[in-house]
């Protein structure tokens, strides 16, 4: 799949679930929704279905949700005054904390069902990961990343029946039947004896297909794995216990191409983090994001009144700064390691 269709989808498919949650639960609240869009720029193609316009933009590099009371309508027959029961700012704390938490939320639940479909239907033959030097593997010019599809022209049924083929064949020759880069090519292999068992010197990986029920269970057990390793990583960097890394539209974009190249599998399993680490980015306390706004929403139920408009207009401004501070540091990282070749 080429690079740019892979990005395409990938991010699309993220920042529509993230618009999505936003969408539905203030839809289901009550709140005028002016517009729902995905991409920035001019439109491309816009249709308007009651009080709302859908459209798609020219750069889909993200979307957003109109609000009435948090954006202004496009046209000021649209526009509602603050006491509309559409307004978002009419709208109880919870409906409002909600309607912002939705769009993170989404992220998670879109890693869980991705993480679950590949546990469902991905399945992945007995796959070289690792190779031991010196060993028959290797002297034998198998690769990491080559596909055993047969053992002495059987067909390998799964990773066990492999294992055990090997094992049993110490001193005798194999022919291994390889997979590799789209290509079917043999591999002539004696496996050395070690305590009386056949040994290659590789390290296998394998996967089949999970029941469904077990394959929605991985999913989200998968998700929250990936949760509590992404927030350890994030406590990690700002107190300097590991090392920054971070990438910007250019890096994410490479890892999109790297790893679309090795398959949809690959891509699927890139998808999934993409949307745990954009959920909890969004999460960050930092106004203008998701996390911001939540904030700024216990803030003003703790002192009982919203905060003026140069107030929170303030917040967003240092907000915004920061975010752009983070860009251009993401985005300096992102070409260090492209003149690097890394």
């Amino acid at each position: 799949m080429p690079t740019i269709v892979a990005f395409i989808i990938v991010f699309g498919t993220i920042v529509f679930f993230h618009e999505l949650g936003h969408f539905l639960v203030a839809k289901l609240s009550g709140v005028l929704v002016y517009e729902f869009a995905l991409g920035f720029g001019p439109r491309l193609i816009h249709k308007k279905i009651g009080t709302t316009v859908y459209s798609i933009r020219l750069l889909p590099l993200g979307g957003f949700v109109k609000l009435a009371g948090m954006d202004e309508a496009e046209s000021e027959l649209d526009e509602v005054d603050e006491h509309h029961p559409g307004n978002f700012n009419n709208k109880p704390l919870l409906v409002r904390m909600a309607t912002i938490a939705s769009g993170p939320l989404m992220n998670f639940i879109l890693a869980a069902i991705i993480l679950a479909l590949y546990s469902a239907l991905i399945v992945i033959p007995p796959t070289i990961v690792s190779l031991q030097p010196g060993y028959p593997a290797e002297q034998a010019g198998l690769m990491v990343e080559d596909q055993v599809i047969k053992v002495n022209d059987v067909k390998v049924r799964d990773l066990d029946h492999l294992i055990s083929e090997i094992e049993s064949s110490a001193g005798q020759n194999l022919i291994l039947t390889i997979r590799r880069e789209g290509e079917i090519i043999e591999v002539d292999v004696i496996p050395v004896s070690e305590d009386g068992r056949g040994l290659l010197g590789v390290g296998l990986h394998a996967k089949a297909r999970a029941p469904v029920l077990t394959a929605v269970g991985d999913g989200f057990t998968q998700m929250w794995i990936f949760t509590r390793e992404t927030v350890a990583a994030i406590i990690g960097m700002f107190t300097g216990a590991v090392e920054p890394e971070i990438a910007g539209p250019i890096g994410i974009y490479r890892m999109v191409g790297d790893f679309a190249a090795h398959g949809i599998a690959s891509l699927m399993f890139l998808a999934a983090v993409l949307n745990v680490n954009l959920g909890l980015i969004n999460l960050l306390p930092i106004p203008i994001l998701d996390g911001g706004w939540l904030v700024i929403f216990v803030v003003e139920a703790l002192r009982g009144r919203p905060l003026k408009d140069e107030h929170r207009g303030f917040a967003q401004f240092v907000g915004l700064a920061l975010l752009l501070m983070l860009m251009i540091l993401a985005t300096y990282s992102d070409l260090a390691r492209l003149l690097q070749g890394k």
